[in-house]
């Protein structure tokens, strides 16, 4: 292997591609809020968002019972765009070969390619408790290096979360997953389990967790709305209770979600915006660093845009603030930090957020 993912899709010009992640699931029966709150997120991706497709992250029910999935299935055949799914504990839960999954549901492992993007499914559960066959990951590592091959950007999605507190992320076969991401670093890794939501950075691969649906620590359920075209990566969280505009700065980069030297402004740049709604948007405003507001152009359905002068910003860290404010008076927001150097040079700094220390769930 002669590249990185990040090295070898330089020029490659490919996208957009929007994926809303739910969390976990846990459903057993209808009308508990755990099942409620899967219709909400249903309804935004058919109403709101329409996104490229939904991935399920695994625990999709809670005792892997027949009823259950197909509970399940009832859920994901109202939806209007594709979905994947992948197995989590509690979907082999009596059945540690994931038979009923398989029956009901699909292969627990697989990978889609949409507009320069490979999506890579992995089943981090073929060894109970935690645990990936050699023939998993020979798998993986060509999926690597086709889309190395291709010119294609990876993306994995996989149950565990490699961060998780109170539990060791170690099994047969995670030490040859650890080299295989650290040395091919894919954009990022997008996972489940946690119940609780976080990023992290441990400055060379990124891992999102999606707070889960069934049982959320830290906050309401909801789903990730994520947003990748190119060297962009954007990511934001809904709760199923918010009912605003879904605002996502989809450049700059999140400080958090870089990890290589592309990743932050070097020169004049642009302040790129996705604003989902039900109704029109008003006014979309962006303020650096608790600056005026400048107000952003629509560009095309749900994209706008405004100049981000370099000659403004210092080198080091800007917060930049958007402000979408509707016809019918309702608003939302998105804050982030990004990065600025003249020089182009960037190494990112370990961090996670929020920090967490204790789970009731492990």
């Amino acid at each position: 292997m002669s590249e990185t993912f990040q090295e070898a899709n330089h020029e490659r010009n490919h996208g957009p591609v929007t994926v809303v992640v739910p969390g976990d699931l846990h459903l057993t029966t209808r009308g508990r809020e755990n099942y409620e709150a899967a219709l909400c997120v249903v309804n935004d991706v058919n109403k709101l968002i329409r996104p490229d497709f939904v991935q399920f992250i695994g625990d999709n029910v809670q005792d892997a019972t027949k009823e259950q999935f197909r509970l399940f299935t009832e859920i994901t055949e109202l939806l209007d765009v594709p979905h994947f799914v992948l197995v989590g504990d509690h979907d082999v839960c009596g059945d540690p070969d994931a038979t009923r999954f398989r029956e009901l549901i699909g292969e627990p492992y697989g990978s889609t390619v949409l507009k320069g993007f490979r999506f890579a499914r992995l089943n981090t559960l073929e060894i109970p408790p935690l645990g990936l066959s050699d023939s998993q990951m020979w798998w993986l590592r060509n999926e690597f290096e086709a889309g190395i091959e291709q010119r294609e950007r990876m993306v994995l999605f996989q149950h565990h979360y490699p961060h998780k507190v109170c539990e060791n992320f170690a099994g047969p076969g995670v030490s040859q997953w650890r080299e295989c991401v650290n040395s091919y670093r894919p954009t990022a890794v997008v996972c489940g389990h946690t119940h609780y939501g976080q990023i992290a950075n441990d400055g060379q691969n990124v891992a999102i967790a999606a707070r889960s649906i069934g049982d959320p620590e830290g906050g309401p359920p909801g789903y990730l709305a994520m947003y990748l075209e190119d060297d962009d990566f954007a990511v934001t969280f809904r709760a199923v209770e918010d009912n605003g505009p879904l605002v996502l700065i989809t450049h700059p980069r999140d400080v958090l979600l870089a990890t290589d030297p592309r990743h932050v402004v070097r020169c004049d740049d642009d302040i790129r915006v996705r604003v989902w709604s039900d109704s029109a948007v008003a006014r979309l405003v962006a303020s650096i660093d608790d600056g005026a507001f400048i107000d952003l152009k629509s560009v095309a359905e749900a994209a706008w845009t405004a100049p981000l002068d370099r000659a403004d910003l210092a080198k080091g860290e800007h917060r930049i603030n958007v402000e979408a404010h509707l016809r019918d008076g309702r608003s939302g927001n998105q804050q982030l930090s990004f990065f600025v150097d003249g020089t182009g040079r960037y190494t990112a700094v370990p961090a996670a957020r929020p920090i967490v220390r204790t789970t009731a769930f492990c």
